[in-house]
């Protein structure tokens, strides 16, 4: 009589130890969540950054460009103890409430977290090339800037602000200015001197930091794609910086009339877009072509997503063409959060391995959703670490599920390691081969090789796949279908492998794959 024993085995991997720790970044917008949200999804005591967006510079009455903050959420709410961090209430007549006030709090119970404010955003950089236009203008707008979000002098209102009130609440600035030369959203001002001016505010921004404490970060967001980046001065912004947050999102969106992924990772020749963009293609870009130093770029992931409708089900919606129809607003973004519930309501998860990007598809209703899925954010972590970068950054906090999935998975590298297991005599393993790369493909060193599997289980289902390089694991994959990357390649002789685990049990390793990789 065959025996079935079931039960549930659920393992959350600890921090893998890496030689350099790697900053998280993740990008608050006061408007969109709680903070209290962030300790209830366990990612307090994972996140090393939270850049709270936006203070924006604005015209005075004076016509000087001075930084606005929206004072009422920032320090003038009141916020209950059911909203607030401690449990304790904010009252009417203290001088710092609001969000300020519970940055302060987060920052106590969790020391590991600095907190820095960002200056500008999509929709907020109008006058930032009038600021920087002159050095007495970036000597007025960085004064007003230390003066209240380093020294905490908070203008009074309401019952709130004053001298000092806020010091210690911000450990530094983030620059987000969308976008020199070009401008933004209609209505920007700019210039072709932005370039220069920009150095010169990172430059005074630097000294008068300085003047107070060396340890303030300073940080700027910058444009994803390649074609933008003649508009910044890297490599001289890099001595100013403590590093740059590289907005490697937003590479397709409703203004393209074809879909396409928003926030891939690595390029696909597939795509019809001739710029190819892709967080692989911007790095490698900053690194070899620019000179950035690894240590200043981080690469940023999205806890969103961006859609399309009335898009044709051929190659299941993606490179189609698609309309953003006016009465569907709903359809230009939504968070990570959201999709777990339109996946319930029948809409198809979908992988590009070329491109190493998910997608999901709805043919009855015909839309189409770009996002990054726990997969890519788990490859994106690897890539930080193959390449040594700084670390890795996402807008916005809001955008993660209940459980904190994403930012877990940043802070492990890995994918939850679920699984239920139906233990029984007689499992038959499952199979599992690798199909490229092979013995006989040449690969460069420094290349990112795309490991294709073809994995089947005969009675059950494949649950996890492990990818070994010279028997060190280099991650795993528990979604099918199970592709990962070996990212930056070492030169020499190298034997790759991968491992199957099914529902059961059961494991089979693959045959190797011995590969040579040639130095440059």
């Amino acid at each position: 009589m065959m025996k079935y024993f079931l039960f549930i085995l659920l393992i959350i991997l600890p921090a893998i130890t890496v030689a350099q720790k790697k900053e998280i970044i993740g990008y608050y917008s006061g408007y969109r969540s709680n903070l209290k949200e962030i300790e209830k999804k366990g990612s307090a005591d994972k996140l090393t950054i939270i850049d709270y967006a936006f203070a924006v510079p604005l015209p005075d009455s004076s016509g000087n460009i001075i930084p606005k903050l929206h004072s009422y959420s920032a320090y003038q709410k009141i916020f209950s103890s059911e909203m607030s961090i401690d449990g304790i209430a904010d009252s009417s007549n203290q001088p710092l409430r609001g969000l300020l006030n519970q940055f302060r709090k987060l920052k106590i119970r969790h020391p590991n977290i600095k907190v820095m404010l960002s200056i500008g955003g999509w929709g907020g950089s109008t006058y930032f090339s009038d600021m920087a236009l002159t050095p007495e203008s970036r000597e007025i707008f960085v004064n007003a800037c230390i003066d209240m979000f380093i020294k905490g002098n908070l203008p009074v209102e309401n019952n709130a602000g004053g001298k000092g009130v806020a010091k210690g609440v911000f450990d530094g600035l983030d620059i987000d200015w969308e976008f020199p030369i070009s401008g933004g959203p209609e209505g920007t001002h700019y210039n072709p001197a932005d370039r220069e001016n920009m150095t010169a505010l990172f430059a005074l921004f630097r000294k008068k930091l300085d003047e107070i404490d060396s340890k303030l970060l300073l940080t700027s967001a910058v444009s994803g794609r390649v074609w933008e980046l003649w508009k910044y001065n890297f490599k001289e912004d890099q001595k100013y910086l403590d590093w740059f947050n590289v907005m490697t999102y937003d590479f397709h969106g409703i203004w393209d009339t074809l879909t396409g992924h928003h926030t891939n990772l690595l390029s696909s020749e597939k795509d019809p877009d001739p710029n190819k963009e892709s967080l692989d293609h911007v790095v490698k870009y900053l690194l070899d072509s620019i000179g950035v130093s690894s240590s200043k770029i981080i690469p940023g992931a999205a806890f969103y997503g961006k859609g399309w409708g009335n898009v044709d089900s051929i190659n299941s919606g993606l490179y189609q063409p698609g309309l953003m129809e006016e009465n569907k607003h709903y359809i230009r973004m939504k968070n990570y959060n959201d999709f777990t519930y339109l996946i319930k309501e029948g809409y198809q998860p979908y992988w590009d391995n070329l491109s190493m990007a998910g997608w999901l598809y709805n043919p009855g209703d015909k839309i189409f959703w770009t996002y990054d899925d726990i997969r890519s954010i788990a490859l994106k972590s690897r890539y930080v670490d193959a390449y040594n970068l700084r670390g890795l950054m996402f807008w916005a906090i809001a955008g993660d599920d209940t459980m904190g999935t994403l930012v877990n998975t940043i802070y492990t590298r890995n994918m939850t390691d679920f699984m239920a297991f139906i233990s029984k005599s007689g499992n038959k393993l499952p199979f599992i081969k690798i199909i490229e790369p092979d013995n006989s493909h040449n690969i460069s060193e420094g290349s990112n090789v795309i490991i294709n599997t073809n994995v089947q289980d005969k009675d059950g289902r494949v649950v996890k796949v492990e990818f070994f390089v010279d028997d060190k694991s280099i991650g795993y994959n528990t979604i099918a279908p199970f592709d990962w990357v070996w990212f930056n390649a070492e030169a020499g002789d190298h034997e790759i492998k991968v491992v199957a685990t099914d529902d059961n049990g059961g494991d089979t390793t693959s045959e190797l794959v011995e590969i040579n990789v040639i130095s440059q």
